[in-house]
């Protein structure tokens, strides 16, 4: 059996976060979970992660300032990132798509079980593993 991938969940809505991150504790998905860029930052200096789910807007920063400092980074370029947005600013959508993003899902189509899948897809994908 394969480990499973440890996720950065980023999302300035707490509520998001909750239903999300309730089933990926379910699912036994290790995570960290934090409701900003900046927080998300700081984690991945300190912790190892396999996959990071970035809401797209947010305060202050967003999910494409989110990528662009993963891929800038050495240590956290390799690192998959599934965009996960409610939608509506196709500018915003483009531009994480242009900064490095994996994959981009609406939230509105992503039940909890799919993201899981996502989540396991793009880990397994950058990994090598089948």
């Amino acid at each position: 059996m394969s480990t499973k991938p440890t996720v950065l969940f980023i999302d300035d809505d707490a509520v998001m976060r909750k239903v999300y991150t309730v089933g990926l504790a379910m699912a036994g998905i290790p995570m960290h979970v934090v409701s900003s860029p900046e927080e998300a930052l700081a984690v991945l200096e300190e912790k190892t992660i396999d996959v990071i789910v970035t809401d797209l807007m947010m305060p202050k920063y967003s999910g494409v300032d989110v990528i662009t400092a993963v891929r800038e980074a050495d240590y956290t370029k390799h690192i998959p990132i599934l965009v996960f947005t409610s939608g509506g600013n196709m500018d915003m959508v483009e531009k994480a798509a242009l900064a490095g993003a994996t994959e981009i899902m609406q939230k509105h189509n992503t039940p909890p079980p799919k993201l899981i899948e996502r989540i396991l897809k793009v880990h397994a994908d950058a990994t090598g593993k089948k």
